[in-house]
C-alpha cells in the first residue's frame, strides 16, 4: 500500500502578495490601455450576465445603479468615467491597484478614506463562467453600480471604522459580515429572493446556482411563494439549524486539517460532508446552496477561511434590516475610544 507523502495543505487562506511599491498606481497614473482581447472578454462577460432571465433576479437597486453608472457593454471603462459617475453622488472615489487579492487590512484603510479599489486584473477567457479571485469585472460590474447610491455607500461606510478598532477575532467576523452581505448577500424584494452580492452578480456559475435554488425551494415545497417568504425561510432555518451548524463545523475541521482540496474540489467538499454526517440531501438541504436568514451568530460561526463555503447564502428581509443588523455588531466597535 502506498501513501501520499505530500498531502495537500491548502486551507483557503489568502496568500500574501508581495507587490513592488514602484509598480503600484499613483493617483495621477490610473488609466490603462486595454487590448482588443480584453475588451472582447469584458463584452462577453457583460452580455453573459445581461440576460433577462438573470436580470429579473437582481435587486432593483443594482439595476438602478447600473443605469446611473452608464457602463459601455463593449469597452472596459476608464477610472475617470467611474469617478465622474460615482463621486458626485456618494462621495466615494475609485482607485486602481496592482494588488489582485490579498489580506484585508490595506483595503479597509482605503475604505476608511472612502476609496474603493479596483484591480487591474481581468479574468481570462477560460474563466468566463467563474473566476476564483475577484477581477476588475467583478469590482466594476458587481460593486460599482451600487456605489452610485447612498444606501450602499452607508453600508460600506460601516465596515472600516469598526475593522480598524476591532480585535483580531472581531476583524475575522467583520470580514465574514462583509462577505455574506456585499459579496454574497441576498435580499427580499416584493416577497421574492433577489440577488444583492457582487460575487454572485459577476459570476455566471454562482448566479445560476442561486437562481436554481429559488425555484427548487418552490418545487420541493420548502417555500410557498404565495405566503411570506422570509418568515418561511426563517422557520426552515431554525428547524434545521443543528444540521447547518454540523456542516459548518465539518468544513471548519477540514480547514484545520488542511484538507479543503484533497479528494474533492469546491462544492463537492460540502457534498461529501452531507454523506459523512448522515444529512439527507433533500428538502431544505436539497440544492446546490443553502439559504439562511442573515444571522450574525451563524456568520460568526463560519470558519475563518470562508472562501470555500460559498454554498451558503444569507438573506436579509430588507436593506433596512441589513443596516440594523450590521449596526448591531459594527457600531459599538467603531465607537470605542
Amino acid at each position: 500500500m502506498t501513501t501520499n507523502q505530500n498531502p495537500p495543505t491548502y486551507t483557503g487562506d489568502i496568500a500574501e502578495q508581495h507587490v513592488d511599491p514602484s509598480q503600484e498606481y499613483s493617483t495621477k497614473n490610473q488609466e490603462i490601455v486595454f487590448s482588443e482581447e480584453q475588451h472582447a472578454i469584458w463584452a462577453e462577460l457583460f452580455a453573459g450576465i445581461h440576460q433577462s432571465y438573470l436580470l429579473e433576479h437582481l435587486c432593483q437597486e443594482w439595476t438602478d445603479g447600473l443605469a446611473l453608472l452608464e457602463l459601455n457593454p463593449h469597452h472596459i471603462p476608464t477610472v475617470a468615467h467611474l469617478n465622474d459617475h460615482i463621486t458626485p453622488r456618494t462621495g466615494w472615489h475609485i482607485e486602481r491597484t496592482v494588488v489582485r487579492y490579498t489580506l484585508a487590512d490595506d483595503w479597509y484603510k482605503k475604505f476608511s478614506q472612502r476609496i474603493f479599489l479596483i484591480t487591474d486584473y481581468l479574468r481570462t477567457r477560460d474563466q468566463i463562467e467563474f473566476t476564483p479571485e475577484p477581477d476588475m469585472f467583478h469590482d466594476i460590474f458587481g460593486h460599482l453600480p451600487y456605489l452610485t447610491m447612498e444606501f450602499y455607500a452607508r453600508i460600506e461606510d460601516k465596515f472600516a471604522p469598526a475593522y480598524l478598532k476591532a480585535s483580531q477575532e472581531e476583524q475575522e467576523v467583520i470580514k465574514r459580515l462583509a462577505w455574506y452581505s456585499t459579496e454574497f448577500g441576498l435580499v427580499i424584494e416584493n416577497n421574492r429572493f433577489k440577488v444583492f452580492g457582487a460575487g454572485i452578480i459577476s459570476g455566471r456559475a454562482e448566479f445560476a446556482n442561486a437562481i436554481m435554488e429559488f425555484y427548487r425551494l418552490s418545487r420541493d415545497t420548502v417555500i410557498d411563494y404565495t405566503g411570506k417568504v422570509f418568515e418561511q425561510l426563517t422557520e426552515q432555518f431554525l428547524a434545521h439549524k443543528n444540521d447547518v451548524y454540523r456542516l459548518i463545523d465539518g468544513v471548519n475541521e477540514l480547514h484545520q486539517r488542511g484538507q479543503m482540496s484533497s479528494q474533492d474540489q469546491g462544492w463537492n467538499v460540502v457534498h461529501s460532508l452531507y454523506e459523512s454526517l448522515g444529512i439527507s440531501r433533500d428538502g431544505y438541504f436539497g440544492g446546490e446552496v443553502i439559504l439562511a436568514p442573515f444571522d450574525i451568530e451563524t456568520i460568526a460561526h463560519i470558519p475563518k477561511t470562508v472562501y470555500a463555503f460559498n454554498p451558503m447564502f444569507f438573506v436579509c428581509e430588507s436593506f433596512e434590516q441589513m443596516d440594523a443588523l450590521l449596526d448591531s455588531y459594527l457600531k459599538p466597535i467603531a465607537l470605542r475610544d
